[in-house]
């Protein structure tokens, strides 16, 4: 499996992951972020092949710059259902089940900057809806500040969790913050991950996505944004704990009993 996960900043959205991938029980070094055009990125977990399909199809039909939220999303389902019907509902009745079967099944987060509107996040995949738990694709916005999907995603979600409460404390939220300084925390979040879930390893991937475009940061990118964000807090809490009632404010915010 793998660790994607997604935050927002005050100017775009990223995007990062883990690399590992696992071919015959051989740990491998697979892509798990990608590029869908010059303003959209998508984050994906599950099977590669699966992944792979995914990002091809959306390249096929995202190619031109996407010009309202509204447009993509429309597109978007149009998209999901097709795949589902190609790969999941007549797939299953070639192999003779009276209903659809999840055959395809890849989770992704996928962000956009519309020509017009601001930069958006989305959730999909395809599972089980209804309380006859019929198969079919789902999409929707993330409003949140954060979100994580695949087998590291407690883990991730805790630590996000603990990083948003941090902020809190500063009275400042995730959504607030700088790109390079979201990018910092998005690194922190996925090496902290690799070291809990035997799932989740390699290289940190991590992509950007706002008013410039996507774009992808290099080992070196990140590292610099990984100090700029610890420089960043350290001036920030440093300022807060030079008075006792502000630290102790700060102290019992973050270790809350319940």
């Amino acid at each position: 499996m793998t660790t994607v996960i997604s935050i927002k900043s005050k100017d775009g959205i990223i995007l990062a992951s883990d690399s590992q991938g696992t071919s015959s029980k051989v740990k491998t070094t697979i892509k798990k972020v990608f590029k869908i055009n010059s303003h959209a990125g998508i984050g994906a977990s599950g099977d590669s092949s699966h992944i792979e399909l995914f990002v091809d199809e959306l390249r096929q039909n995202l190619q031109n710059e996407i010009e309202l939220e509204s447009g993509f999303r429309t597109q978007m389902y149009s998209i999901m259902t097709n795949l589902h019907r190609i790969y999941n509902y007549n797939h299953s009745f070639l192999c003779g089940y009276s209903g659809a079967r999840l055959f395809f099944t890849p989770v992704s987060l996928v962000a956009i900057k519309p020509k017009n509107g601001d930069s958006c996040l989305y959730r999909m995949g395809f599972g089980t809806t209804g309380k006859n738990n019929e198969i079919s694709p789902y999409l929707y916005k993330v409003n949140n500040d954060f979100v994580s999907i695949g087998s590291g995603s407690t883990l991730a979600r805790l630590v996000l969790t603990q990083q948003d409460r941090l902020y809190s404390t500063l009275n400042r939220k995730l959504g607030d913050l700088s790109t390079e300084n979201s990018v910092g925390i998005a690194v922190y979040i996925i090496n902290e991950v690799k070291q809990l879930d035997l799932e989740t390893g390699g290289k940190t991937q991590v992509a950007i996505i706002d008013c410039d475009g996507y774009r992808e940061l290099s080992f070196d990118e990140q590292t610099k944004c990984h100090q700029m964000m610890t420089v960043n807090l350290f001036s920030s809490l440093n300022e807060y704990f030079s008075n006792k009632d502000k630290t102790d404010k700060i102290i019992k915010y973050l270790f809350p009993y319940d």
